[in-house]
């Protein structure tokens, strides 16, 4: 009896820890959010080129939610370094818990993309919501430039922001993780740009090859304007 009172009080405990745990999380991300909506803009970015190296494992697990519709990509501060956790999502605002990207200097690949000869992504056989986000390098190299010249002048804070509303998140719809997923690339590389509209945006390269080469045909660039704020229903 003694040691069946033992193993029921083990078992307790273990369960007590593991529900703490579980409901400290969100309040801990939700923190790292409001740490970046506070964040000083040129402060965190520290460099125009900095970026994300995010794994095709994360995007995967984003995928794995029953019914995902997209896959967002949060913004977030901790220890007063900027971090973005890729998560799913269904039309229900259910979310997985994410996966933190790796933080990368992107300055090698952003160089090659102002250097090599410009190519033309095909879209003809891609679905129309796939091919309605990527992203010729000629519109990738004006987003990076806007970004670069929005950062030395030191005016990001309009820029990252709607109504003086800090956006949180971008939106991606799960068709364009699943294309991600069959690019040549190990993993999708994310920097930041400012698209027509003079707002935020993600700009998603590949990338470079054993032969340190960026554009290629088979792994095209993403970008998505659709951030949260304005539009939070994604």
């Amino acid at each position: 009896m003694k040691t069946n009172h033992l193993l029921f009080l083990i078992t307790l405990t273990l369960f007590i820890s593991c529900q703490q745990e579980d409901t400290s999380t969100p309040i801990q991300q939700e923190d790292f959010t409001e740490n970046w909506k506070k964040a000083t803009p040129n402060e965190i970015f520290k460099n125009p080129e900095n970026g994300f190296s995010i794994s095709k494992k994360a995007i995967r697990e984003a995928m794995e939610l029953p019914n995902v519709t997209n896959i967002r990509f949060v913004l977030e501060v901790h220890n007063e370094n900027l971090q973005i956790r890729v998560v799913g999502a269904d039309q229900n605002g259910n979310t997985t818990k994410g996966v933190l990207a790796t933080p990368i200097s992107l300055q090698k690949e952003v160089t090659k993309l102002f250097e090599e000869k410009t190519i033309q992504y095909e879209t003809a056989t891609l679905s129309k919501s796939v091919a309605s986000h990527i992203l010729q390098p000629e519109d990738a190299k004006t987003f990076i430039s806007r970004w670069q010249k929005q950062f030395k002048n030191k005016a990001l804070e309009d820029v990252v922001a709607y109504d003086d509303v800090r956006i949180e998140y971008f939106s991606m719809p799960a068709a364009i993780g699943q294309q991600m997923l069959q690019s040549n690339s190990e993993n999708i590389n994310l920097v930041w740009g400012v698209n027509a509209k003079g707002k935020f945006t993600t700009v998603f390269l590949p990338e470079l090859d054993e032969n340190q080469k960026l554009l290629k045909k088979e792994s095209p660039m993403y970008e998505y304007s659709k951030p949260c704020p304005p539009t939070c229903a994604d």
